[in-house]
């Protein structure tokens, strides 16, 4: 069941894993054998020892009118990993390319938009606390210095991405579903829970405030973290950031 799951990966489906690998099993057979051997239809067999030979894991001679089946050397699933890889590899820069150009939407141009995220900007690099800022979409429109010092990633590299992107696996799910209903409701959220991780794979957990922020009819969400002996002036914070532009 293993060997099948790993063949699967590889982007095969679970009837086709299972006949390579009783026709590797089998030997040269025929297509009869190979069926009888996955408990499937012969009909069924054929149309996907097909497809494998397409694919350069099946293979076939035939002797005295008889076609005989063999499956091709398990190397060739490596070398068709490796080329996937290198598919990839090759096509990554467009793909980069368009995630970039997305980043770069229409309501990024707008100045009202554009006004309010740069005051942000400027009150939230002011502050020694890291700081992270999201747009409506929860995409990453700002870390200020702080919080790349803490995390290890540039301001670059953090556009566009979803907070998520941080996850570390230890933080309960529960305390996130807590996070989303507190948010949901336009409240302000703070957690002593979650722990995200650094750039060098090391954790990462202070007290996180996260609020909204609404300026017009654009919308921000705001983190901050803090270690939990410092005073807890959430509150005050929140003001802060709404009456920054409050009369836009």
């Amino acid at each position: 069941m293993k060997n099948q799951k790993v063949i699967e990966q590889l982007g095969y489906t679970s009837k086709e894993a299972k006949v390579y690998l009783a026709s590797l099993s089998l030997g040269e057979s025929h297509i009869s054998d190979i069926a009888a051997k996955v408990k499937i239809p012969r009909s069924t067999a054929q149309a996907i020892v097909d497809r494998l030979h397409e694919d350069g894991l099946m293979n076939f001679y035939i002797m005295r009118r008889y076609k005989y089946w063999v499956a091709e050397n398990p190397e060739r699933l490596l070398e068709k990993l490796k080329k996937r890889e290198e598919a990839i590899a090759e096509a990554l820069p467009k793909l980069s390319a368009i995630r970039e150009a997305s980043r770069n939407n229409n309501i990024n141009k707008d100045p009202f938009y554009l006004k309010s995220l740069s005051m942000i900007k400027t009150y939230s690099e002011a502050s020694s606390q890291p700081t992270l800022i999201t747009n409506s979409d929860i995409e990453i429109v700002y870390v200020n210095t702080a919080w790349q010092k803490e995390f290890g990633y540039s301001l670059e590299e953090m556009l566009g991405e979803h907070p998520p992107f941080l996850k570390s696996g230890k933080t309960p799910q529960s305390e996130y579903d807590r996070m989303w209903k507190i948010l949901k409701d336009d409240a302000l959220f703070q957690s002593d829970k979650i722990i995200d991780r650094r750039k060098d794979g090391t954790y990462f957990t202070l007290r996180t405030t996260i609020f909204q922020v609404r300026h017009g009819n654009r919308k921000f969400y705001i983190q901050i973290l803090n270690d939990a002996t410092e005073k807890d002036c959430a509150k005050e914070m929140q003001d802060a950031y709404t009456d920054l532009n409050a009369d836009t």
